[in-house]
C-alpha cells in the first residue's frame, strides 16, 4: 500500500488509515478514497529517523515512536523519540514529548482511560509510562522494569487496564517467547508463552490475544 517498509498503523474515528513507516520516514495517511498522504516526515526541519508503532486516543491525538531501524538507536546512541500530533483549529501539530532520548523505543499503548501512555523501550527491556500534568505537558518514569531476552518489541492494553508486552530475543538466545502480563500497577502477573522467541507484535480483538512470531512465522491466538 505505501510501497515503502510499513510498521504501525490506528484508524481515526473518521475511517482514515494511519501508518508509520520506516522507509519513508514518515507518518502516512491513507484516506477513505485510497488517497495517500504524508502526516509527518521531519521535526523543526530535521528528518525522522523511521516513525515504528503508533496509536491514537479518544480526543483524535496520535502518539508514535520514532525509532527508524532496528539497530538505529540503542543503549550506545539513545535518539529515539515518542512524539504527539495533536488536533487544533489550525490543523494537526506535531509536539515531542520525549526527543532523542529514547533506546530503540518499538512498542506504545494507551490506558482505558486515555490517561496514561506506556512505551516498550527494547534496548533498556523496560516499560515507560507518560502522563499529562499539567495540560500540555508530558512527564515520564519507568513503569516496569523486565529482565532477560533483548527487550519489549510490542504492548497492548485491554479494557480493564492489564498490559500485555511481548519481549523479542534472537533465535540463538531461546527456543520460546514469552508475553508479560503487567497489572495496571505495574506488577508482573503471568507470562504467556509461545514457540520461537522473535516476537515482533501483539493485538487484542475480544476476548483473544494475538501474537505474531517471526522465526516460525507462525500467528497465535491466546484465550484472555
Amino acid at each position: 500500500m505505501t510501497h515503502g517498509q510499513p510498521s504501525g498503523a490506528v484508524f481515526d474515528r473518521d475511517g482514515t488509515l494511519y501508518i508509520t513507516d520506516y522507509a519513508h520516514g514518515a507518518v502516512l495517511a491513507v484516506h477513505n478514497d485510497g488517497g495517500q498522504s504524508i502526516v509527518v516526515g521531519v521535526y523543526e526541519d530535521k528528518p525522522l529517523k523511521g516513525p515504528s508503532t503508533i496509536i491514537n486516543d479518544a480526543h483524535g491525538n496520535l502518539f508514535f515512536t520514532d525509532s527508524g531501524p532496528f539497530g538505529e538507536t540503542g543503549l550506545d546512541r539513545p535518539i529515539g523519540s515518542l512524539f504527539v500530533i495533536t488536533n487544533s483549529s489550525s490543523g494537526q501539530i506535531l509536539k515531542p514529548i520525549s526527543l532523542e532520548s529514547l533506546a530503540y523505543p518499538s512498542g506504545i499503548a494507551t490506558s482505558p482511560n486515555g490517561k496514561f501512555i506506556y512505551v516498550a523501550e527494547q534496548m533498556t527491556n523496560r516499560i515507560l509510562r507518560y502522563f499529562e500534568k499539567p495540560a500540555g505537558v508530558y512527564n515520564g518514569s519507568v513503569f516496569c522494569q523486565l529482565s532477560g531476552g533483548v527487550g519489549p518489541c510490542s504492548i497492548v492494553c485491554d479494557k480493564n487496564g492489564t498490559l500485555y508486552v511481548a519481549q523479542y530475543d534472537v533465535a540463538d538466545g531461546a527456543q520460546e517467547g514469552r508475553v508479560f502480563v503487567i497489572s495496571p500497577t505495574g506488577q508482573i502477573q503471568s507470562n504467556i508463552t509461545v514457540a520461537g522467541p522473535e516476537l515482533s507484535g501483539l493485538a487484542i480483538n475480544g476476548n483473544y490475544l494475538y501474537i505474531t512470531e517471526r522465526s516460525t512465522g507462525c500467528i497465535y491466538k491466546v484465550d484472555l
